[in-house]
């Protein structure tokens, strides 16, 4: 789901509520199938459990080939138990509604970490990098050699690894998740075969083919794809919007990541070369193999630290979500005891057993076993006395104590109203400043009234300049900060020729036209990937730094080579 949708999924009617024996205390997301909460699990002598709860929608109850998917999925995935596989604690349904209660993960998905980093300056190392894959490599090779209780092999291929499957924990550690179109060698595979199933960018060619018989190596192609993107901060092939421009796409000549950045070692081209291999003759022949070969090349650099830092980074560039996430648990215990007592007292009036209670809440509901024995709250008492039926109850109750929680949330902000005051200048000035998203007079300008205990995000921008990202980490002992910015020059006329010309031409993976080209507007102080694409002939990918390499460029296009002949498919 976009980022933009799951923020506004996070809005909205929601209330808390009690579903089955979970307490649902926050919507994390709503998408076409089913919604997302994060929830609590009640347990003898005050247990507490954190969870999420994935909960089908309404309008898809009374589809029997989903709801087989979703427990297909559970089935599946709770046999998986490993370090680097969120976990599936339970399938279920309530009121014919259908749930799988998963392992909470405090992060975000990679695909989010990747966005994020890059909007706020911050950059992986190249051991941050592999270190994140290859604990997506543990995982996935812990899936493919899993057995069951009989020792057979599930055969399980995940089918669907990419950046968005991947969550990464604000302490570093990696999860995959989501086995919903997972092929495997029993009746629970949800993979239907004769389609195209997963994300296009990470489908390996064999997978694409539909006739060409496949197997686990489709997953470390993607994992290779995403270990690619993590180091060149691109995919390693050109755009594919179909079957055909897909299978023809992983035919390239990829790229060599050390062309992206000068900080890889010379070994990592080997390594990706041989993931992203077109045969899968010539890949990896196991997830734990590829892993081994990054292990080699990570060795002089022990894992603590590597994810030590990545955690750190993670802390830093989601302070803000972070601190927010905590807020939202802030009030859990005084949400739960009163979804606990109306649900008590709702159970009691059907004459059920309640749920298991933390602790009543004094004087703020009544107690549902004796209803008469305490008062309410003044002035809600006499409201609460003219409710009638369970629902109305638990309209009334809820809101009262949600107005009463937001009236307390206004108190206690302004135990931490301290501010200070930030400059920004910049060369050449008037250039746009914004802080924190919102937008500020233009440089130089003096932003007075910021908070001081949280970091702030500076961006400057300049027409014909490249754009400055600076994060400003305030001192509750100095107020005062400061931003003195060079916006350096952003763009220029990139030249393209080829031999023989007529070549199509693609930059950063968009169509710009045919040689001979000039292409305006191009950013200097960035890579681009350059794609010369052209029938009969081979396709040519290089990538430039026009600041270091030039503006000029021509290239010679080799005639195609002729396609090895089709193995016939396995049985």
């Amino acid at each position: 789901m976009p980022e933009a949708a799951r923020e506004r999924s996070r809005g909205g009617d929601f209330k808390p509520t009690v579903f089955g024996r979970y307490f649902l205390l926050q919507r994390l997301a709503v998408g076409g199938m089913a919604e997302i909460y994060r929830a609590k699990m009640l347990g003898a002598g005050g247990f507490e459990k954190e969870l999420v709860v994935k909960r089908i929608l309404p309008a898809r109850s009374q589809d029997q080939g989903f709801i087989r998917m979703l427990v297909n999925e559970a089935r599946l995935t709770v046999q998986l138990t490993h370090n680097n596989i969120a976990q599936i604690y339970e399938c279920g349904a309530v009121d014919g509604t259908y749930y799988i209660a998963m392992e909470q993960v405090h992060g975000v998905s990679m695909k989010d970490m990747m966005a994020t980093f890059a909007r706020s300056g911050v950059q992986l190392s190249p051991e941050q990098a592999m270190f994140l894959v290859l604990q997506l490599l543990q995982g996935l090779d812990y899936a493919h050699r899993k057995t069951d209780a009989e020792g057979r092999p599930l055969q399980i291929v995940h089918c669907d690894v990419s950046p968005d499957n991947a969550l990464v924990s604000y302490e570093g550690e990696v999860k995959l998740l989501d086995f919903g179109i997972a092929r495997a060698a029993t009746g629970l595979s949800n993979y239907k075969e004769g389609m195209l199933m997963g994300k296009l960018g990470y489908v390996a060619p064999e997978q694409a083919s539909l006739e060409k018989a496949w197997d686990h190596r489709v997953d470390i192609f993607a994992a290779g794809t995403i270990l690619y993107e993590l180091l060149a901060k691109q995919k390693p092939f050109p755009r594919a919007t179909d079957v055909e421009s897909l299978i023809e796409s992983r035919k390239a000549k990829v790229v060599p990541p050390t062309a992206f950045d000068d900080r890889l070692p010379k070994e990592i081209d080997a390594i990706v070369h041989k993931a992203l291999a077109y045969d899968p003759e010539k890949r990896y022949p196991s997830a734990r193999a590829f892993a081994d070969a990054l292990v080699d090349l990570l060795f002089p650099t022990p894992h603590s630290a590597v994810q030590d830092l990545i955690g750190q980074q993670m802390q830093q560039v989601y302070a803000e979500r972070i601190a927010k996430q905590r807020s939202a648990r802030a009030h859990d215990a005084l949400v739960m005891k009163v979804l606990t007592n109306v649900a008590a007292r709702e159970a009691a009036e059907r004459g059920e057993a309640p749920l298991p209670s933390p602790v009543s809440l004094d004087g703020l509901l009544p107690d549902p076993a004796t209803p008469t024995s305490r008062p309410a709250l003044t002035p809600a008492r006499p409201t609460l006395r003219t409710v009638r039926g369970p629902s109305a109850f638990r309209a009334v109750t809820l809101g009262t104590f949600f107005g009463l929680l937001a009236g307390g949330a206004v108190v206690g902000a302004g135990l931490w109203t301290r501010t200070g005051t930030l400059v920004v200048t910049s060369d050449p000035p008037g250039a746009e400043v914004t802080v924190d998203g919102r937008s500020q007079p233009p440089t130089p300008m003096v932003l007075e009234g910021l908070s001081l205990h949280r970091p702030h995000t500076v961006v400057l921008q300049a027409p014909d300049r490249r754009s400055v990202t600076q994060t400003v980490q305030p001192d509750l002992w100095r107020p005062a900060m400061r931003v003195d910015a060079v916006l350096p020059p952003s763009a220029g006329m990139l030249a393209i020729d080829s031999e023989p010309p007529g070549a199509d031409v693609r930059v950063d993976g968009h169509l710009v036209g045919r040689t001979p080209i000039s292409i305006p507007g191009v950013a200097l102080g960035e890579r681009h990937r350059i794609d010369l694409s052209m029938p009969g002939r081979e396709i040519d990918q290089f990538v430039v730094l026009p600041d270091r390499d030039g503006l000029k460029f021509k290239r010679t296009l080799q005639p195609a080579r002729p396609a090895p002949p089709a193995r016939p498919a396995r049985e």
